[in-house]
């Protein structure tokens, strides 16, 4: 029995802190340094007979006005940038930084089989394609758990017509295949959990390779795959399960 799907998303949520940026110059303190500037300028006493004694010459006068105009051009293209970064980033990050909250379990290694009992229908396959999985039935309309702890992040049918679950938690992502699932997303879910039935939703086989399309007791069965964020891989979830 075999299936196809698009690799999942090696996607642990990517959180960024928006740096603090500089405070907005004040208007006051923008006269302050101007007048300063002027002031400065005036101090300086020519002698030359085209340029009145005591005047401020053009050229010091533009320089020194240029140079503060500059600066606060410099602290406000900051505080804009810091703006337009500040939008772009989803609103995925918990106030003070960390994960968002069902990201956080007590055991995120934690990993079991989707079934009490099951039968391996197909060792690990889908290397060829960036998806290694296995497939595991129970029978048709058997509970399918969930294999960790985590929440349901999401929930969609793929361009082959396979019915899709996807959890994770900060160590994995398990995507799982074919099944009437029963949960929604953003759901919390926990190790054992019901989160639908065993089916064969999709691009399922019998054992001659068949297509499955229109026939009930045929290819039933929950593809299982499993990334894991720390090392940016799928893994052999047969190496994982107890």
């Amino acid at each position: 029995m075999r299936s196809y799907a698009a690799h999942p998303p090696a996607h642990p949520h990517r959180l960024r802190q928006v740096p603090p940026w500089p405070e907005e110059a004040k208007e006051d303190e923008v006269y302050g340094l101007l007048e300063e500037a002027w002031e400065l300028a005036a101090e300086v006493v020519y002698t030359d007979d085209m340029m009145p004694v005591g005047q401020p010459p053009p050229m010091v006068l533009v320089i020194a006005v240029g140079f503060v105009l500059v600066v606060l051009a410099i602290g406000g293209l900051l505080q804009l940038s810091g703006q337009v970064v500040a939008e772009q980033i989803p609103g995925t990050a918990v106030p003070g930084g960390g994960l968002p909250r069902h990201l956080k379990v007590d055991d995120p290694t934690a990993v079991a089989a989707p079934y009490a009992e099951y039968t391996l229908t197909q060792g690990l396959h889908g290397q060829s394609y960036g998806h290694l999985a296995i497939d595991l039935a129970a029978g048709r309309g058997e509970p399918v758990q969930s294999p960790i702890h985590g929440y349901v992040s999401n929930l969609y049918i793929d361009e082959y017509g396979n019915t899709t679950l996807v959890l994770e938690n900060e160590v994995y992502t398990v995507t799982m295949l074919h099944g009437d699932f029963a949960v929604a997303i953003g759901d919390e879910v926990t190790l054992g959990q019901v989160v639908g039935k065993e089916s064969n939703n999709g691009y399922t086989m019998d054992f001659f390779g068949n297509l499955c399309y229109g026939r009930v007791y045929c290819g039933n069965h929950t593809h299982l795959n499993i990334y894991d964020k720390r090392i940016q891989a799928n893994v052999n979830p047969l190496d994982l399960m107890p």
